[in-house]
C-alpha cells in the first residue's frame, strides 16, 4: 500500500511537469499533420473572414498608493502605437492615501480618467471600472507594468477571430535595477504550455499584467476575488469562447526585490486560485472535453504537487529498504532539498548555482502552494492587497 501511495505521488508530479507537456506537443503534431492532409485533399474548412479594423480599447488599472510609478505607467500607455481616438485609460484608485489621485488627474485632458472609491480590493475596483469603460475590448494591466510600443495592437489582433474571447500577452521580468531576470525553467515551461494550449483555444489563465478580454464577457467579479486574470479566463472558457496566448504582445515588470516578497505573492495567488477553482469547478467535468483535461493537468494536479511531495518523501522514507530503486529515489529527494536549502541560505558553490537555484525555486513555489491551500481552507485570505515596494522611477 505504501509503495502504491509513493508511485501515485510520483505520477502526479511527473504528469504535471513532464507527461502533460509531452501530450500537448504530440497532440499539436497530430493536429498539424491532420490539417495538412485535409488541405492537400481539398477538404479544408475555411473560417469566415476575420473582422477588419481595430476595436475601441479601454485600458484598466487598479491602483493603491502607486505614486512612484503611476505617471510612468500612463506615459507608457499614451505612447502606444494605437489610434488615440480608439484608446482610453481608466485608473481606479482603491482608496489611495498618497499622491496617486493627483498625478492621474494631471492627465485628464489626454483621455485618462480617474475613478476614486473606498478600499475594496482589486476585484471591486475592476468591476467599477468596467461599468465606466466605453471600449468593446478591455485591456487589463498593473501600475508597475510597462508595455512595448506595439503591445496593445498585437494583443487585440487575435480578437479578430469572433471565437476568441480573451488574449493573454507575454510578461518579462526585470530586477529592481532594470536588468532582465533570467527566465527560470518553470517560467519557460509555463510559456510553453500557454503556447500549446493556445493552439487549442484553452489557455489556463492569463498574465495579470497584460491581457485583453471582450467587455461583454467580463461581468462584475465575485467579492473576494484575488486572481482576476485566472477567473476571467475560466469565465471565457465557461462561456464557450476561446482563450489565446499572444507572445508577441510583450510587457515588462519589476520582480519582487527579495525572496520574502515573492513568497508572499505566491501564497496570496495560490489561495486566490483555490478559491477561483471552487467557484468554477464545473469546468472540471469531462463534458468540457480538452478544457477539463487541461484544467486538471495544468492546474489541479499541479496544486496537488506539494501534497504529493510530502507523501512521496514520507512513504519513501518508510520503504527505502524495500529495494534499490527506493533507496535511489530517497537519495534524489534528499539531494533536492539539500540543494534548495543551500540556495536559500546563500551557501551555494558557484559551479552549482544554477542547479541549486532551480531546486530552491521548485521547493519554494510548492511550499507557497501548500500554505496558500491552508489559507484558503481557513478562509484567511483577504481581498485587498499590500503594495510591494519597488524602486522609484528615475
Amino acid at each position: 500500500m505504501l509503495a502504491i501511495l509513493f508511485w501515485l505521488a510520483v505520477g502526479c508530479i511527473l504528469h504535471t511537469y513532464l507527461i502533460y507537456p509531452l501530450v500537448l506537443i504530440a497532440l499539436d503534431a497530430i493536429w498539424q499533420a491532420r490539417g495538412a492532409w485535409f488541405y492537400l485533399n481539398g477538404n479544408e474548412r475555411r473560417r469566415p473572414p476575420a473582422q477588419l479594423g481595430l476595436p475601441h480599447v479601454s485600458v484598466l488599472i487598479a491602483a493603491f498608493n502607486e505614486a512612484p510609478c503611476i505617471a510612468r505607467r500612463i506615459e507608457n500607455l499614451l505612447e502606444q502605437d494605437y489610434p488615440p481616438d480608439k484608446l482610453e485609460i481608466l485608473v481606479g484608485s482603491d482608496g489611495s492615501t498618497d499622491e496617486t489621485d493627483a498625478i492621474v488627474q494631471h492627465y485628464a485632458a489626454r483621455s485618462v480618467r480617474l475613478s476614486r472609491g473606498e478600499r475594496v480590493g482589486k476585484a471591486g475596483v475592476l468591476s467599477r471600472l468596467v461599468s465606466l469603460a466605453k471600449g468593446e475590448v478591455l485591456v487589463m494591466t498593473d501600475a508597475n507594468t510597462t508595455f512595448e510600443r506595439d503591445a496593445v495592437r498585437r494583443l487585440v489582433q487575435p480578437l479578430r477571430d469572433p471565437e476568441v474571447g480573451l488574449v493573454c500577452g507575454r510578461l518579462r521580468l526585470h530586477s529592481p535595477v532594470g536588468a532582465p531576470v533570467t527566465e527560470s525553467a518553470y517560467w519557460k515551461l509555463e510559456s510553453l504550455l500557454k503556447l500549446y494550449e493556445s493552439r487549442r483555444g484553452c489557455v489556463m489563465g492569463a498574465n495579470g499584467g497584460i491581457y485583453a478580454v471582450r467587455k461583454h464577457l467580463f461581468a462584475p467579479l465575485p467579492a473576494g476575488t484575488v486572481v482576476d486574470d485566472f477567473v476571467a479566463a475560466l469565465r471565457v472558457l465557461e462561456s464557450g469562447s476561446r482563450v489565446r496566448y499572444e507572445p508577441e504582445a510583450v510587457a515588462h515588470e519589476e520582480a519582487a526585490p527579495d525572496h520574502t516578497g515573492e513568497y508572499r505573492r505566491r501564497v496570496r495567488i495560490a489561495a486566490g486560485c483555490f478559491r477561483a477553482i471552487s467557484q468554477y469547478r464545473d469546468l472540471l467535468s469531462p463534458r468540457h472535453g480538452f478544457t477539463a483535461f487541461a484544467l486538471w493537468s495544468h492546474k489541479m494536479l499541479r496544486w496537488l504537487v506539494p501534497h504529493a511531495m510530502v507523501v512521496a518523501f514520507l512513504t519513501n522514507l518508510i520503504i527505502a529498504r524495500s529495494g534499490r530503486v527506493y533507496s535511489v529515489t530517497l537519495l534524489g529527494q534528499c539531494v533536492l532539498y539539500l540543494f534548495a536549502a543551500l540556495s536559500l541560505l546563500g551557501l551555494t558553490p558557484r559551479k552549482l548555482r544554477a542547479v541549486t537555484d532551480a531546486a530552491a525555486h521548485f521547493v519554494e513555489m510548492n511550499a507557497a502552494l501548500l500554505v496558500g491551500f491552508v489559507k484558503f481552507s481557513r478562509g484567511a485570505q483577504g481581498q485587498t492587497w499590500t503594495r510591494t515596494e519597488r524602486a522609484r522611477a528615475a
